[in-house]
């Protein structure tokens, strides 16, 4: 049996959309039996395999619409004879699951207040890429298990990234404000739906003026990011910020 969980963690880890089909049910006679299972990316490209032929065809064209509809859906596929063409004859079942369509957060700097954030935002629809160059911070007890850690180059990071206009949110907490500037460039030419960049009305100020200059549209950028709730610490903070990325998220800014 083929390690489909340890694909869908690849796939995860990757944030690619994709589509999980398993054969629910099965009738008569089929080329698969319930519970195989088949990932189909959004390229085309799919692992594993529920028969083969006229069913895997259709599944494939089927994890086509639920990934432009975003949505996942039951279906039957019946095996008949049609002409001079022989079919097995039974009925199959499958369940078309879309995996990775939540929201992405691309979060850069695990430092306290990067940290408080992945906590706060624990149980709620974003799933978090958490990315540090830095082996001590990357690695914090403190980070929940569901943040996908990411120990690598910021640069590194923003080039492979799944980068999308509606499911791509962005926010910037590095410990060095000429850091979080090179971040901000090299991610503004990606598409996203969410930009915030922590730091005071002063910083941003000449991190405006560096990058105005420079020919960059930094109308949708968010900073200082977060509510203003008053409130300093790490977890007020985090707070603020999870406030502000809820809100965007469900339509209310």
């Amino acid at each position: 049996m083929w390690d489909w969980i340890a694909k869908l963690d690849e796939i995860r880890r990757k944030d690619q959309l994709a589509v999980l089909v398993t054969v629910t049910k099965s009738t008569g006679s089929t080329p698969r039996k319930q519970g195989a299972k088949m990932i189909v990316l959004a390229d085309g490209t799919f692992y594993g395999t529920i028969g083969g032929g006229v069913v895997e065809h259709y599944a494939l064209e089927e994890a086509q619409l639920c990934l432009e509809e975003a949505h996942s859906r039951a279906t039957e596929v019946p095996l008949i004879q049609k002409g001079e063409f022989p079919a097995c004859g039974g009925t199959m079942e499958l369940y078309m699951e879309v995996i990775n369509n939540n929201p992405s957060l691309y979060l850069f700097g695990a430092g306290h207040v990067g940290q408080s954030l992945c906590q706060v935002l624990e149980g709620t629809p974003f799933r978090i890429h958490l990315i540090d160059d830095r082996d001590e911070w990357i690695h914090s007890p403190g980070i929940p298990g569901a943040t996908i850690r990411h120990h690598c180059r910021w640069s590194d990071f923003i080039e492979h990234a799944n980068w999308c206009d509606q499911r791509s949110y962005v926010v910037i907490l590095t410990f060095s404000g000429s850091v979080d500037q090179q971040i901000l460039e090299e991610v503004l030419p990606h598409p996203n739906r969410y930009i915030g960049m922590i730091g005071s009305k002063t910083k941003w100020g000449r991190v405006e003026k560096n990058l105005t200059e420079k020919g960059f549209d930094l109308s949708g950028v968010r900073c200082p990011v977060g509510h203003d709730n008053g409130g300093d610490s790490p977890r007020e903070i985090a707070v603020s910020i999870a406030s502000q990325l809820l809100s965007v998220y469900n339509g209310r800014e």
